[in-house]
């Protein structure tokens, strides 16, 4: 499934994760293995959240670490879409009405 930047991510709920000094280190309990991410990595992880799209999130990384909008996008994007494709992040239930919510 392709995402959208409408999509909104949440972390998967099955892992384990800690803040560490400013880095974030998450643990997949499927595979055994360790994901380490630096700080604008961490910060991106930080305000996945259910709520906030990639576009929202690499406005808030553009202003914190002064980076040009396009390039916080374009690299928010690629993290969100690697940590999806390594199941760290699922979709966030839709709370608009429209989705299947339970």
């Amino acid at each position: 499934m392709k995402e959208t930047p409408q999509d909104c991510w949440q972390k998967n709920p099955l892992l384990a994760w800690r803040e560490i000094e400013g880095e974030t280190v998450i643990i997949s309990p499927d595979e055994s293995v360790l994901h380490e991410l630096n700080d604008t990595g961490s910060f991106v992880w930080r305000h996945i959240d259910g709520q906030h799209t990639a576009a929202q999130i690499a406005s808030l990384l553009a202003a914190e670490y002064d980076v040009a909008p396009e390039t916080a996008l374009q690299d928010t994007e690629a993290l969100v879409a690697d940590l999806g494709q390594r199941k760290l992040l699922v979709r966030a239930r839709s709370t608009n009405g429209g989705g299947d919510e339970r």
